[in-house]
């Protein structure tokens, strides 16, 4: 007979990984079928998937299941983070299509070296922090989420420092001599 998820996930030590894992491998199907039909993406899918498994794993103590099984916690929490996922996604596109990027005059004879130039000035002229946010979702087209575990800062610290890095690059680009 299975072990219980509330009695693998009562266990402490080397107990505990193995324990862990066996819920992981238990779950982990299901809860990716359920967070890919509600994000159509298999890599956000998966992070999904990883992030519910991460905060059953830190909430384990204080998760109350109905009968033995974690799923039906799991794909609620699954739901939940899906949905957060699809906002994030949505105010991410708007914000996109409601900040038009200025266009910047440049003489059809400049060099394509002095617009790298001119570029590497703006950012150079940047915070170090917001240089990198910046080059990460501007240059790289990474999202929110990638950028924030590429720098170890939250999805709002990166969206703050992007907002900021975009508003003085704007008007050092339209300052320029």
């Amino acid at each position: 007979m299975d072990v219980a998820d509330a009695d693998l996930l009562a266990r402490t030590g080397r107990a505990a990984e193995d324990a862990f894992g066996a819920i992981v491998r238990r779950h982990g199907g299901p809860l990716y079928a359920v967070a890919y039909r509600q994000l159509e993406s298999a890599a956000d899918a998966e992070e999904i998937v990883q992030d519910a498994f991460l905060l059953l794993w830190r909430k384990r103590g204080r998760v109350r299941f109905v009968g033995d099984s974690a799923l039906p916690w799991l794909i609620v929490t699954v739901k939940h983070l899906s949905a957060n996922r699809r906002r994030a996604r949505l105010r991410r596109a708007n914000h996109e299509r409601e900040v038009p990027v200025p266009p910047v005059a440049i003489d059809l004879a400049v060099e394509r070296g002095e617009v790298a130039d001119l570029l590497q000035r703006a950012f150079a002229a940047l915070p170090e922090r917001d240089a990198a946010v910046a080059r990460l979702c501007l240059v790289e087209d990474v999202t929110y989420a990638e950028a924030a575990a590429r720098l170890g800062m939250t999805e709002g610290a990166v969206r703050n420092r992007l907002s900021r890095a975009r508003a003085r690059l704007r008007r050092d680009l339209e300052d320029r001599p």
